[in-house]
């Protein structure tokens, strides 16, 4: 698994539904206010700024979720992200919501967003210090072997 990043968010009593738990909806606010944190980090900035931070300007390519245990109270979860796949204009991160002291999984899965020019609105590659810190967070592959390395007899 690659480096992660967490993010602790509040769950407050009205985002909970008729039966008393998080709204699956709501799980994606908490999910878009972590990716938020997350690309502020890779940025190394203190705010949200599209202005000066061309590569924030993203919208979300697919999402895929899987919601294990509800969550059932007020207080505070923890908003895990890692990133699984870069390409020249997107990014694919898999996420897990959980309790923050590693235990219950409420939620699970993968999101991927693509990063748009503020100008013309279609698809642009990142710039480069944003793929750069990407990239530092990815695990490093292990080296491979030669083949006949890996077949030969001690």
């Amino acid at each position: 698994m690659s480096q992660s990043f967490v993010h602790i968010s509040q769950v407050y009593f009205d985002e909970l539904d008729a039966l008393g738990v998080l709204h699956h909806t709501r799980y994606l606010i908490h999910l878009e206010r972590a990716q938020q944190k997350f690309f502020e980090s890779l940025l190394d900035v203190a705010d949200f700024n599209p202005d000066r931070d061309e590569d924030i300007y993203v919208v979300v390519h697919g999402l895929e979720s899987r919601f294990r245990e509800p969550v059932r109270k007020p207080g505070l979860i923890a908003v895990t992200y890692w990133i699984e796949r870069i390409r020249s204009c997107g990014v694919t991160m898999r996420f897990s919501i959980r309790d923050p002291q590693g235990g219950t999984v409420y939620c699970d899965g993968r999101r991927t967003v693509c990063k748009l020019s503020g100008e013309t609105h279609r698809p642009t590659p990142w710039t480069d210090r944003f793929r750069r810190a990407m990239e530092a967070t990815l695990e490093p592959l292990p080296q491979r072997q030669p083949a006949e390395a890996l077949n030969a007899v001690h």
